[in-house]
């Protein structure tokens, strides 16, 4: 096929494909996000000439092709002065390519080489045959890259300066013309030095014209140039780039796109981000990502994958995607196995040390130990303990296959490689796997896949599957939003105490690398995880300090705009009142009681009998058995006994937490002195009132006989904090 053959086949396809050739990407009110070009990456509006300002067409001409009307697409003279350039200053500083020849180049793709000029070149001619210049114009102008993923004046204008196309003054048109020529090297973001001196190239230019007066000319290159930071620039940039992939694999690429995104929310993450980081700034920490998804359809609402896009360190890294340890943020899936598997709410785990048989230790955030703990308290303050403790009774295969249920397909290794260590993240997953999880516990125990368009399901979407019963889903999220339970570690007033129902649970690495927080409500789930991409530490953020924030920040926001509701009580749960101490239905001598949720198909059935066994000891007076191997007559400690765990509770004031200590075997004595740690704390005969203090305690009586002071053996007890 001859050259020219060629060329009026290119001039008729650029003819025909040049006007829709790109996809209008839409949130899901119909509010445009961004243009994505042919090329699919760049952003572009397309609009039409009349609303492009005059002077950024005099600015562009004067930049690019002064002889536009002229030349009928190839300017002889502009390629001689080109070459005579080139060869007397030993490099390239000009090109000579017409505008209608950059529009070609544009359009078909053509690579830079000596055959494919003589292509454009002829492609040139052939467009300017079949189109006239206005419409050559509009096209360039709409096509032509302006660097940072800006495809056309509009993007640009959008992008660099905060406004449309049409507002441009003679000064930001000659500014912003003076980017294609260079635009990867040369613009506000990058040597913006550089740019500034070709603009003061193309004013010169336009006032040597005769395009613009001395006068005009003069206030031009007075006037200041205000560029807006980047992050203003479109919204959703990573949620556009998925979005991209699916119009890319569309057969024929759709004109738009309704995506599922709420631009207005989306503006408000992003805003939630980017202000609770600049207060982190001081603890090392430089980055996060906030996920927010529709529970019942799985509709991505907002997607903020990095706090600044164009960041040149790591801005377009998706934090959403991005594979982290995901800390304690497991523990609610390995509670649903065990509440699964027939644990209840009510039942005792004891957050006490531990040694796996793999020789692991592991210890709690406030490196206390706190005693026997339900586990509605145990899963509310993320006891590591606990949750290690009751990974050992379900074992690392079934906790796997939980995990993997629930869509955690980044967790790919066999269970002996995670070991019981998985309880508390280890393992990496990613944000989008841990907030659809989460969603799936609000919506009633269903995993579904998410979806980024509006109405209609992706081509990639697989069926819906069960992970929870709707049961254990409802019985998970009553124990996540309960605030009371939550207070002994995080306080009554922690980022999760909302005006409305919000199960949370934080996750922070042991090492600092990376914290989450996911809180969800029946109608929606948000994620959110903070760090630094390149894997620093951050200086002791926690989930509850950092993430924690931040999803507070966003879920008030989607409480404002969508609404929360109270979560929908299944039919096969019973509310049941029990013993607090033992987590079993009441005795006849339990002094109080609380009522807890229960599968019906799992009640509670024994009734406790620990107060029962307390109260004949009571009634007896003094407890008759001594320790053993104590002789008849040494005087002992009878209340606290040797290994007797005490628990102090967070919610009441310290003040009032105390215990009466007791002894047995002292009459006939004149004097009896208590101690505690060896330090007198007062008393007499009839015992003596101590207040707790977390750790581990020594208690002993010392008392006076004929033959002088005799000390009792110590009884050890154990008080968590």
């Amino acid at each position: 096929m001859s050259h020219r053959i060629q060329a009026a086949f290119l001039g008729l396809l650029l003819v025909s494909t040049a006007a829709a050739d790109s996809t209008r990407l839409l949130d899901r009110h119909g509010r445009l996000l961004q243009e994505l070009s042919s090329g699919g990456r760049d952003v572009q509006y397309t609009v039409p000439l009349e609303d492009i300002s005059p002077w950024a067409v005099l600015a562009v001409l004067a930049a690019e092709d002064r002889r536009f009307f002229e030349h009928g697409g190839m300017d002889l003279r502009a390629v001689l002065r080109a070459a005579w350039q080139n060869l007397r200053l030993g490099r390239v500083v000009s090109g000579g390519s017409t505008l209608t020849q950059q529009l070609a180049r544009r359009q078909t793709g053509l690579p830079r080489s000596w055959s494919s000029k003589v292509r454009e070149a002829l492609a040139a001619v052939e467009l300017e045959r079949r189109l006239d210049k206005r419409e050559i114009l509009e096209r360039y102008l709409n096509m032509v890259s302006f660097g940072n993923r800006a495809a056309g004046i509009e993007a640009a204008s959008r992008l660099y300066l905060g406004k449309p196309a049409r507002e441009l003054s003679i000064a930001e048109a000659a500014y912003l013309c003076a980017i294609p020529r260079s635009p990867g090297t040369v613009n506000p973001y990058r040597n913006e030095g550089r740019l500034k001196r070709r603009q003061r190239e193309i004013l010169t230019s336009m006032e040597g014209l005769g395009w613009i007066g001395q006068d005009l000319y003069e206030l031009a290159l007075r006037e200041p140039i205000r560029t807006i930071p980047p992050q203003r620039w479109f919204p959703a940039p990573h949620f556009a780039d998925r979005v991209r992939r699916l119009a890319e694999s569309s057969v024929p690429r759709p004109d738009s796109l309704k995506t599922s995104l709420d631009a207005g929310l989306q503006a408000a993450a992003e805003d939630a981000l980017r202000s609770h980081l600049a207060s982190l700034k001081g603890n090392h920490v430089s980055n996060g990502a906030v996920l927010v998804l529709d529970n019942w359809t799985r509709e991505v609402l907002a997607w903020v994958g990095s706090a600044d896009f164009f960041d040149q360190e790591a801005g377009q890294v998706d934090g959403v995607s991005a594979r982290r340890q995901p800390g304690s943020s497991l523990k609610p899936f390995i509670y649903g196995l065990a509440l699964s598997k027939g644990w209840r709410a009510s039942d005792i785990i004891a957050d006490l040390p531990i040694e796996t048989p793999d020789r692991f230790r592991p210890r709690n955030y406030d490196n206390k130990f706190h005693g026997l703990v339900r586990l509605r308290e145990a899963l509310a303050c993320s006891y590591n303990v606990a949750a290690v403790r009751l990974a050992q009774t379900l074992g690392a295969p079934a906790i796997l296959s939980t995990l993997h249920g629930a869509g955690f397909d980044s967790l790919d290794r066999p269970p002996e490689h995670y070991g019981l260590a998985l309880a508390l993240g280890d393992g990496e997953v990613t944000l989008s796997e841990l907030t659809n999880a989460y969603a799936s516990i609000a919506a009633g125990g269903i995993w579904a896949p998410m979806r980024l368009l509006a109405g209609r399901q992706d081509p990639f979407a697989v069926t819906a599957r069960r992970v929870f019963s709707p049961e254990v889903a409802y019985l998970l999220a009553k124990m996540l939003s309960d605030n009371t339970a939550r207070v002994p570690a995080f306080g009554f007033y922690s980022p999760f105490n909302a005006p409305f129902p919000l199960a949370a649970k934080t996750g922070t690495t042991k090492d600092y690398r990376d914290n989450w927080a996911v809180g969800f409500t029946p109608e929606w789930t948000v994620g959110v995880w903070v760090g630094n991409f390149d894997g620093k530490p951050m200086a002791r953020v926690s989930g509850i300090s950092g993430a924690g924030p931040i999803l507070r920040d966003v879920a008030f926001a989607l409480w404002k705009r969508r609404g929360a509701s109270e979560f929908p009580r299944p039919r096969g749960i019973r509310e049941l009142e029990v013993c607090p101490l033992s987590g079993k239905l009441p005795g006849p001598r339990c002094p109080t009681v609380i009522t807890e949720l229960f599968d019906s198909k799992n009640p509670p059935r024994e009734a406790c009998g620990l107060h029962a066994a307390l109260t004949a000891e009571k009634d007896r007076g003094l407890p008759e058995d001594p320790p053993a191997g104590l002789g008849p007559r040494v005087p002992y400690v009878a209340f606290p006994k040797a290994g007797d765990i005490f628990k102090i509770d967070r919610t009441f004031s310290l003040q009032a937490q105390q215990i009466r200590l007791r002894a047995a075997r002292i009459s006939g004595y004149r004097e009896i002195r208590w101690k505690v740690d060896g330090r007198e704390i007062g008393g007499d005969k009839d015992g003596a009132w101590w207040r707790l203090s977390p750790g581990r305690h020594r208690i002993r009586i010392s008392v006076l006989g004929d033959s002088g002071w005799k000390d009792s053996p110590a009884v050890a007890i154990f008080v968590a904090g």
